[in-house]
C-alpha cells in the first residue's frame, strides 16, 4: 500500500505504482481556502487489472498549499492547536466492489503556533483508496472532490449567534431571555459580556457541537437553581447525564465563568446537550460552551469545513478489468491414449500365439472401440501378461498393450496342467542334462581304462 505525504510518494513493498495523473486543479468554497485554488496529483496502482485484484489510489497533496490558512490567527479558540482532518475522494464507474465513493483520509495535529501566524498548511498524509475489481469489462476513475475540516483542540462558543457554523447551533425555548452585562464579579466578567437566563421550572435549551466533550460556562449565585445536562446524538440512552446545584449561599459574590462538565471523552461527532431548569424561581444561565475534540474527521462540519471541487469537464481516468489468467488446464477426462510410459521397452514376448487375434501389439494405441484407459503411473511398474486362447478369437475391442519397463519376473506366468491356481509357475527339474553327465562320466572312465590297459601290454611284451 502507499501513502501519499507532503512533497513525495511513498510506495511500500508489494504495491506496484503507476504513473501519477494530474496535477488537477481543486476550486474551494470554505473558510480555510475560500474561492482559492489547490492541486493534486494522484497514481493508481494499474490501469489494466484482472477480476479480484485490488486498485490502489495514492494521492500527492503536495507541499504546504498556500492558499490554505486560518482566515483569523488570532482567534483564542486557536491557543491549543487544532486537528486537521483531509478526505481526498474519487468515485469508482463500472466493474468496482461497493461502486461510489473511495476515500482516502487522513489527520494530523496542527501546532498552535502554525495556527497563530496565519501560515500556510500542508495537507499532511492520507490513506491509499482501494477498490477491488468485481467483474471483466471496463471502468473508470472520477477525481474529486479533497473535504478540509479543522477542529480546535479546545475552543469557547458564545451563549448565541446569529447563524450556524458548520454543525454548530444554538436553540432556546420560550422561557429564556437575552441579558449583555457588561459588569465585573470578583474580577471577572461574562464572555463576550452577555448571557441567556430562565427561572421558569423545565425552560429548556440546547447547543449543538462537533467534538469529543463538552462543558457548560455559567454562573453560581444565591438565586441559582438546579439543572440538568443531558448530551446525546439523538437517540437514546443518553450518551451522558449530569445534574448540578449553581446555588452560592454568599450574597453578592456571585461567581462567574464556571465550569460544569456535561460530557467528556465521547467518540469524535455531532451532539446535541441540553439544558432543563429545575427550580421554580431559581435561575439557569448559560454564559459560553466549551468544546474539546481529542481528534477530527469529514464526517461532521466543523468550523472550518470546506470543499474543494474539480474543475468542470475532469477527464475521467479509464480502466480496464480482464477475465485474469488461463488457471490450470483442466485434466482430459479421454485419456491420452498414444501418451507412452517413460521407460524403453526392450522385452519382446518370444512365442506367438497359433492363432492370431485381429490385434497384434505394434507399441502404440490404436482402440477401435469405446474403451478409454488412462495412462498407469509409472512408479514401480512391473507388467505381468496373461495369455488365453480359446477358439477362434472374435474381440469386440481392440486394445494395445505396451511394455514400459524391463521385467523382472518371467512374461508369462505359468502353471502347469492339472496344477493349482497359485498364480506362480514351480520349479522345474531337467532329467535330460543328468543323464548327458552320467554319460561323459562313463566315457572317460572307459578312455581311462583302455590306456592303462595298453601301457600293460607295452611293458609285458619289453621284458620278453
Amino acid at each position: 500500500m502507499g501513502i501519499a505525504t507532503a512533497g513525495a510518494l511513498i510506495v511500500f513493498p508489494g504495491t506496484s505504482q503507476g504513473s501519477a495523473e494530474g496535477p488537477y486543479y481543486f476550486k474551494c468554497v470554505g473558510p480555510l481556502a475560500d474561492g482559492q485554488t489547490i492541486a493534486a496529483s494522484i497514481s493508481l496502482s494499474s490501469k489494466e487489472l484482472t477480476v479480484g485484484q485490488q486498485l490502489v489510489i495514492n494521492w500527492q497533496l503536495g507541499d504546504a498549499q498556500r492558499s490554505v490558512k486560518v482566515p483569523d490567527p488570532l482567534n483564542p479558540n486557536h491557543d491549543k492547536g487544532g486537528h486537521l482532518a483531509v478526505t481526498a475522494r474519487v468515485k469508482a464507474h463500472g466493474v468496482w466492489t461497493g461502486q461510489g465513493a473511495i476515500d482516502s483520509t487522513g489527520t494530523r495535529l496542527v501546532e498552535e503556533g502554525d495556527l497563530r501566524t496565519g501560515k500556510p498548511l500542508s495537507l499532511g498524509l492520507v490513506s491509499p483508496g482501494l477498490a477491488t475489481a468485481e467483474r471483466a469489462g471496463s471502468g473508470s476513475i472520477e477525481v474529486g472532490p479533497i473535504i478540509l475540516d479543522l477542529a480546535p483542540v479546545e475552543s469557547t462558543w458564545n451563549n448565541t449567534f446569529v447563524e450556524p457554523v458548520g454543525d454548530f447551533g444554538v436553540a432556546y425555548d420560550g422561557n429564556w431571555s437575552y441579558l449583555a452585562d457588561n459588569n465585573s464579579y470578583l474580577g471577572e466578567t461574562h464572555f463576550n459580556h452577555d448571557l441567556h437566563q430562565a427561572s421558569k421550572e423545565d425552560a429548556e435549551a440546547s447547543f449543538t457541537f462537533v467534538g469529543t466533550g463538552v462543558d457548560l460556562i455559567g454562573d453560581k449565585a444565591s438565586d441559582m437553581s438546579e439543572f440538568t445536562l443531558v448530551t446525546d446524538q439523538g437517540n437514546p440512552p443518553d450518551e451522558a447525564s449530569e445534574r448540578y446545584n449553581a446555588y452560592w449561599s454568599v450574597a453578592g459574590e456571585r461567581r462567574v465563568r464556571e465550569t460544569f462538565t456535561a460530557a467528556k471523552d465521547l467518540p469524535y461527532g455531532k451532539y446535541t446537550v441540553k439544558v432543563n431548569n429545575k427550580t421554580e424561581g431559581k435561575h439557569a444561565r448559560i454564559d459560553a460552551w466549551r468544546v474539546h475534540a481529542s481528534t477530527a474527521d469529514n464526517l461532521n462540519k466543523s468550523p472550518y469545513h470546506t470543499v474543494c471541487s474539480p474543475e468542470p469537464k475532469f477527464p475521467l481516468i479509464p480502466l480496464t478489468v480482464t477475465g485474469g489468467g488461463n488457471g490450470s488446464p483442466s485434466p482430459d477426462p479421454s485419456g491420452d491414449p498414444s501418451q507412452s510410459p517413460s521407460g524403453n521397452p526392450s522385452v519382446t514376448p518370444s512365442t506367438t500365439p497359433t492363432t492370431t487375434p485381429t490385434t497384434t501389439p505394434s507399441g502404440s494405441a490404436t482402440p477401435s472401440g469405446n474403451v478409454s484407459r488412462p495412462p498407469t503411473p509409472q512408479e514401480n511398474f512391473t507388467p505381468l501378461v496373461s495369455v488365453i486362447v480359446q477358439g477362434t478369437p472374435t474381440p469386440t475391442a481392440t486394445t494395445t498393450v505396451t511394455l514400459t519397463s524391463t521385467p523382472t519376473v518371467a512374461q508369462v506366468a505359468i502353471t502347469p496342467l492339472g496344477g493349482a491356481q497359485t498364480g506362480e509357475a514351480p520349479d522345474r527339474s531337467n532329467p535330460g542334462a543328468a543323464v548327458l553327465v552320467a554319460g561323459a562320466l562313463l566315457l572317460m572312465g572307459g578312455m581311462v581304462s583302455g590306456i592303462k590297459l595298453l601301457r600293460r601290454r607295452a611293458a609285458h611284451a619289453g621284458e620278453r
